[in-house]
């Protein structure tokens, strides 16, 4: 059987949401050769594929050589970008591509108009699965720990004071300013658990006493090894958000000014609990681009943070003392059920936008390496 090849070049969350799609098509045992972006090389040996490194333009022609040597069957599109389509034009195969937004909602997020409105109401990941010809079934997004990994991550978290199980990570910033944590939130996160640190590279965010501050510290080669070891990741909803998925820990997905509606909540699941408070005006921009309140009020971070924050607090304490079936997975991912649930809180998926179905809730069952060559477990 020809090897085929998987572009999902950038960002982050996006190449998060095509593991699902590589580990199906490993499972048709298919030789998987997967190119993402050259600033994702610290994940490769975490990837289920052989990884190959594309850093722009300048690379295109040669890394196209070299994988037409292998003669590929297939090419599977999952980036849809002018440099994908060039490059799945250059393997000479048969190519399979993503559908990207349709130009309306390209055009109407451009201009700034709002609440956006996606015309596919399916997650992302699953449209990744629809594009490779994969019905919907429930997502393996897991990373597996390379081996060379865990004496590293060990030692890391020894220098810094962090027993495993012991800790949450707390992930405050993002790349875009409508998805960073405000203040109020960052002075609520203690009461979350005992031992908090944060993790990112928005060092401009000021953190309560007694947070360890991981920020720029953390290499990405480590990252997910050491969230492996939390006892939970509270996060903007931003890559390390569906990182903390992919390691199988607990995971809270804060939304802003975007919303899960838009298809990027982390893969489903018991252990996953979605932040996000439902407004007319909301999503007001597809990656919180804006710097700005558009209506003036800033109300989708309106929220009662000291509520939340104990509210989660009860909720990790609940995953650690539950065994399976814990719970948590007997009730499954519907919505918040505290005794007085505080206002966007929400577990699973957002809701769709009035007038179309809710997206399906899927729960599952109980070194920088150019060519990366690894057989995924």
């Amino acid at each position: 059987m020809p090897p085929e090849i998987l572009l999902r070049f950038t960002a982050l969350g996006d190449i998060l949401l095509a593991v699902p799609a590589a580990r199906a098509l490993l499972r048709r045992g298919i030789d998987l050769h997967w190119v993402i972006h050259r600033r994702w090389a610290p994940l490769a040996p975490w990837l289920p594929a052989t990884v190959h490194l594309l850093g722009g333009m300048g690379d295109l022609l040669p890394l196209a050589r070299r994988l037409r040597t292998w003669r590929p069957g297939r090419v599977h599109d999952l980036q849809g970008k002018p440099l994908s389509l060039a490059l799945g034009w250059l393997l000479g195969a048969p190519v399979t591509r993503y559908a990207k937004r349709p130009w309306a909602e390209q055009w109407a997020a451009m201009r700034g108009g709002y609440p956006l409105r996606g015309g596919d109401p399916r997650p992302v990941w699953q449209r990744y699965l629809a594009t490779i010809g994969e019905p919907a079934a429930p997502p393996d997004g897991r990373l597996v720990m390379p081996a060379s990994c865990s004496p590293r991550v060990d030692a890391f978290l020894h220098e810094h004071g962090l027993a495993s199980g012991a800790f949450v990570l707390i992930h405050p910033g993002a790349a875009h300013p409508g998805k960073v944590l405000p203040p109020a939130a960052l002075a609520a996160v203690p009461a979350i658990w005992p031992r908090l640190a944060a993790i990112g590279d928005r060092a401009d965010l000021s953190l309560p006493a007694g947070v360890v501050d991981l920020r720029g510290r953390l290499p990405l080669d480590l990252l997910p090894g050491v969230m492996a070891h939390a006892r939970g990741v509270v996060s903007t909803d931003s890559g390390p958000m569906h990182l903390a998925r992919a390691v199988g820990v607990p995971v809270v997905g804060i939304f802003l000014q975007t919303d899960p509606s838009l298809g990027f909540s982390p893969l489903p699941g018991a252990a996953v609990r979605i932040i996000s408070r439902d407004l007319p005006c909301k999503p007001c921009s597809l990656h919180g681009q804006r710097a700005t309140c558009p209506e003036g009020h800033w109300a989708c971070r309106d929220l009662d943070w000291g509520t939340i924050a104990a509210d989660l607090r009860r909720w990790f304490d609940h995953l650690a003392q539950a065994t399976p079936p814990s719970a948590a997975a007997e009730e499954g991912p519907t919505r918040w059920r505290a005794a007085d649930p505080p206002a966007g809180m929400r577990q699973g998926m957002s809701a769709a936008p009035p007038g179309r179905p809710a997206p399906s809730v899927w729960e599952p069952p109980a070194s920088h390496v150019p060519t990366g060559v690894r057989q995924a477990p």
